[in-house]
């Protein structure tokens, strides 16, 4: 081989080469995105399928003379004007726990807000005051960057928040949900997504009725 050939087959593999790591990099990287949005899809699934289980139960086995607590009388809270429905968060009160087959023995109140890029749940028991206990829905790695909540009434109409209305807010039927996510894992960069869900109230307003389930299901 003369010292030209030599130069042309090394300047061939170079390039050769060269193609191949722009190609194995531009699928690395965009493995990595596809990671991330992933990840992002799950974590803002995950909480929503969370919150929806819990909201869909509001009102569940509620008899509202036996409550002791005001914000324990109604589906979503209407009375107590701390907890009221809000654009931010929502609090509703049910026996959504269902650990038993004693209808009304486990009513508690539960509540959603947005605290540093993440999903938090309060609760706490209609036998005492409001003194919650909190937990973390979503994934702390994700930033929970927006909860924008709206609400329906029976008729499709949206119901304007906040309002001291106590009949409106007894009149909610279906809660919108929006979770706004920014992921910041791998080497892609920020990504934001936006998912909504909207949850129709399964059980019958609690103050119209005298309704319990003995086996704790849903009517």
């Amino acid at each position: 081989m003369t010292l030209l050939e030599v130069m042309v087959a090394a300047a061939t593999m170079a390039l050769v080469i060269g193609s191949l790591s722009i190609l194995v990099g531009a699928s690395v990287r965009s493995k990595m995105i596809v990671a991330v949005r992933s990840t992002d899809t799950e974590t803002a699934r995950q909480t929503l399928e969370w919150m929806s289980e819990r909201l869909r139960n509001a009102g569940l086995n509620i008899l509202p003379s036996a409550q002791p607590q005001l914000r324990c009388q109604d589906m979503i809270v209407a009375q107590d004007a701390a907890l009221r429905p809000q654009v931010d968060r929502v609090y509703v009160s049910g026996e959504m726990l269902n650990t038993d087959t004693t209808p009304g023995n486990q009513v508690i109140t539960i509540g959603y807000r947005l605290q540093g890029g993440v999903v938090i749940e309060e609760s706490a028991p209609c036998s005492g005051a409001w003194l919650p206990t909190s937990a973390q829905v979503s994934n702390p790695r994700i930033t929970v960057n927006s909860l924008a909540l709206r609400y329906f009434n029976r008729t499709g109409d949206e119901v304007v928040v906040p309002t001291g209305d106590v009949d409106a807010i007894r009149d909610i039927r279906f809660i919108g949900i929006t979770l706004g996510v920014t992921g910041q894992e791998g080497t892609s960069g920020v990504q934001t997504q936006s998912f909504t869900r909207t949850i129709m109230l399964r059980n019958p307003r609690p103050d119209t009725n005298t309704w319990l389930s003995p086996t704790e299901t849903n009517p």
